[in-house]
C-alpha cells in the first residue's frame, strides 16, 4: 500500500476472495475515514477475484462515487482472469483505468487484518452477492441460489447466536 495523500494505491496479490474481503473492506473503510477517497487497485499479481471479493469492492466503490463525485477505484493492469470475470459480471465500465502508478511503483505490502469470524464473513459475502444484483440485474440469475443460500445460513448463525 502507498498512502500519497488524497490518493492511496493498494496492491492485489494472489487470490482476492471471501476471506481477504473482509479485511480489506476494513482497510479501505479506515483509509475513507482518514480522507483518502481515489484508490488505485494494482491488479497485476491477482491471479483470481471471487463474487464476495468482487461485490465488497463494487460496493466500497458506489459509496464513493455517491460521497465524493471525484472518489472511487481504477484499475491497473488487471489479470486476464480478473478482466474476464469484470467484463462477465457487467461491472468493468464501474471502474477507470489507471495508466501507470506513480509515485507508488515501489510500494511495500501491507498485510491485512485478521480473520473475521464466520457470521461476519456470510453477513458481507450476502451483502456482496446483493451489490452485485443490484449493480446488473443479468447477476441475478447466477448469485440467486448463492444469495438465498447464504441468508438460510446466516439465520441459522444468528439463532445459533442468540440461543448461547
Amino acid at each position: 500500500m502507498a498512502d500519497l495523500g488524497k490518493q492511496v494505491v493498494l496492491r492485489i496479490s494472489g487470490r482476492a476472495n471471501c476471506l481477504s474481503s473482509v479485511p480489506f473492506k476494513e482497510v479501505v473503510n479506515g483509509l475513507i475515514e482518514r480522507g483518502r477517497r481515489g484508490f488505485t487497485l494494482d491488479l497485476s499479481d491477482c491471479q483470481l477475484m471471487d463474487s464476495t471479493f468482487l461485490g465488497v469492492l463494487v460496493g466500497l466503490n458506489r459509496s464513493l462515487a455517491d460521497a465524493d463525485r471525484s472518489g472511487g477505484f481504477s484499475l491497473y493492469q488487471p489479470t486476464e482472469p480478473v478482466r474476464v470475470l469484470l467484463d462477465n459480471l457487467g461491472i468493468l465500465e464501474l471502474f477507470s483505468t489507471a495508466d501507470s502508478l506513480g509515485q507508488a511503483e515501489d510500494a511495500e505490502p501491507v498485510e491485512a487484518g485478521g480473520m473475521a469470524d464466520k457470521t461476519e464473513l456470510t453477513r458481507t459475502s450476502l451483502e456482496a452477492h446483493r451489490t452485485l444484483i443490484d449493480t446488473n440485474t443479468g447477476n441475478e440469475a447466477k448469485f440467486k441460489e448463492v444469495t438465498r443460500f447464504l441468508e438460510e445460513d446466516l439465520k441459522r448463525q444468528e439463532a445459533a447466536g442468540s440461543s448461547s
